[in-house]
């Protein structure tokens, strides 16, 4: 029992190492969240309200999924670790490209909130990679051309997939680091 106590305060010390940059990205983001939403062109001033507590509100919903993702990551490896848990170099290197491919996402989303600032950013890719750039049907109620259905796919596959990343690279640091301590607690003994 004093072996699982062990583990479960070295598994708080890992989750407070490993959420202290989360939270200081999140507070920076929802300190600058009126700069960023203020960044769309055309909204009133209420709509820009509404913009930003939305976006707040959506930022915070992923803020926690992600601490609970890392409090249960940590809490696996205390209840299935042995040992030494916290100085295991390959697990802590999965676990930082983990922390890394969430953190990712704020700055993308900084920097490119939808995806008509993807295509700004990157214009003249459409006709190099042979998507036509022209209205199809002008008389839609949403006219948008191929080029803008592309950008709009990579922009969501992109966020997603830096979300999955983050999770694959989590998955595989808690199994590398439950593995790791059991062998190196095998090896001890």
């Amino acid at each position: 029992m004093a072996a699982l106590a062990n583990r479960l305060k070295a598994a708080t010390v890992g989750f407070g190492i490993t959420v202290a940059p989360l939270a200081i990205v999140a507070l920076v983001q929802f300190a600058l969240m009126p700069q960023i939403v203020g960044s769309y062109e055309g909204l009133t001033h209420s709509e820009q309200a509404e913009a930003i507590s939305a976006t707040r509100r959506d930022w915070l919903i992923v803020h926690a999924i992600a601490a609970t993702l890392f409090a249960i990551y940590w809490l696996l490896t205390a209840v299935f670790g042995k040992g030494q848990l916290l100085r295991l170099r390959a697990a802590n290197k999965t676990l930082a490209l983990s922390v890394l491919a969430f953190l990712a996402l704020s700055p993308y989303y900084a920097f490119f909130p939808r995806p008509d600032d993807l295509k700004g950013v990157l214009m003249g890719v459409c006709p190099v990679i042979g998507i036509s750039d022209e209205h199809t049907n002008p008389y839609a109620c949403d006219p948008q051309t191929n080029c803008d259905l592309f950008f709009g796919a990579a922009h969501t596959i992109i966020i997603f997939g830096l979300m999955g990343l983050s999770v694959v690279l989590l998955v595989a640091s808690v199994i590398v680091r439950i593995v790791s301590s059991r062998c190196a607690s095998w090896a001890d003994e």
